[in-house]
């Protein structure tokens, strides 16, 4: 997998959402120990590691290998 989200940096701001090209992401039913639900790679197969996702992290929840 090339897409690692740390769930307890996330704060559910949904820019990777938008910024993402090949829409890999979506969020989710999941909530971390802030309360907050958390961003999921959920077509992670879609991901062409053009970093996007990462860069514009407010939070630098994401991490693409």
């Amino acid at each position: 997998m090339a897409v690692y989200i740390d769930g307890e940096l996330c704060k559910g701001c949904e820019l990777c959402i938008y910024i993402c090209p090949k829409d890999v992401f979506e969020m989710t039913e999941i909530v971390n120990s802030k309360g907050f639900n958390i961003v999921g790679d959920v077509r992670p197969e879609n991901c062409t590691k053009c970093k996007l996702c990462e860069m514009g992290c407010p939070d630098l929840a994401i991490f693409v290998s």
